[in-house]
């Protein structure tokens, strides 16, 4: 079994989680969906499924490793097909991806002072900018609420920006809190993001947080609180900690990147249970996140 097919593993325990009602565990069996060349720079970052169970994922080296390949393909339920949606020859690579109700496909584009920011794939097959998102820094995690809206973290700005999808407007920023932001200005902050009953949840990555973004009933944010992890910036505990996803019960499943480790994490009382390690299958190398998002 290849290591960099973790990506897609990892999404298959966690839809068995959300749908089957399981309670996922260390022994749990990996199945390879897909396997990807990581000699060829073919690392998988963002990944989303779609209600006929088609799958969806960035590949590419993060920005801060240097050029090479990025794309965003659409995998078939089985893995049989895969269709290649955009392509960066020389990169830059796409991150977070997410598809709406209708099935069009959004992806988000890392490229401080290049052409950045969070794309929608056109009817023609021919990428589209978002107005408003060239201003944004590191587009990373990208989540829709129950109206539509389209939201998307800026782990370099530590900030969550929310734009119509539709490209009516541009995008604005909705929250900028300590919570959200990185340790230091160059630290990333804010990155996997997912709404769960109306709220928001975001993962911060440098600060090892998970935090609970409460929203208005007029839109607005309400005060951002800490589930879990701490803000001492430490390696240890949820430090890393990237894509993030939700099941039904509220259950929040998290990759922690720079730990190797796939965690569980109970809302109500920020209990951390390890799924997944290492020794399952789940690696980064060299700075490359190859094991990045889950989606449930």
């Amino acid at each position: 079994m290849k290591k960099v097919a973790v990506v897609l593993i990892v999404l298959v325990i966690a839809l068995a989680v959300a749908y089957a009602g399981i309670q996922a565990n260390a022994n749990a069996q990996l199945e390879v969906v897909t396997s990807f060349n990581a000699e060829a720079g073919e690392l998988p970052e963002g990944i989303t499924i779609d209600k006929t169970g088609n799958l969806y994922v960035s590949l590419g080296p993060p920005f801060f490793v240097g050029g090479g390949y990025g794309a965003v393909l659409k995998i078939s339920p089985d893995g049989s097909e895969v269709m290649e949606l955009v392509e960066y020859p020389s990169g830059p690579a796409p991150a977070g991806v997410v598809v709406d109700a209708p099935g069009n496909v959004f992806y988000a584009l890392p490229d401080p002072g290049g052409i950045g920011g969070v794309y929608r794939v056109g009817d023609d097959g021919n990428p589209e900018r978002l107005p408003g998102t060239e201003n944004m820094i590191v587009p990373n995690g990208l989540a829709f609420n129950k109206k539509g809206d389209l939201f998307v973290s800026d782990s370099a700005m530590g900030v969550i920006w929310r734009m119509p999808p539709d490209g009516s407007a541009p995008a604005e920023i909705w929250l900028q809190h300590e919570l959200v932001a990185g340790c230091t200005p160059e630290d990333f902050g804010a990155n996997g993001i997912a709404f769960w009953k109306g709220d928001l949840f975001v993962a911060n990555t440098g600060r090892g947080a998970l935090v609970h973004v409460p929203v208005m009933t007029d839109g607005s944010p309400g005060e951002p609180a800490m589930v879990a992890g701490n803000l001492d910036c430490a390696p240890e505990g949820l430090f890393g900690m990237d894509g993030i996803a939700l099941d039904v019960q509220g259950n929040v499943y998290a990759l922690l990147v720079l730990q190797n480790k796939l965690v569980r994490i109970d809302p109500t009382d920020g209990t951390v249970t390890t799924l997944l390690t290492d020794e399952d299958g789940l690696w980064n190398t060299d700075g490359a996140c190859i094991v990045d998002s889950v989606s449930v």
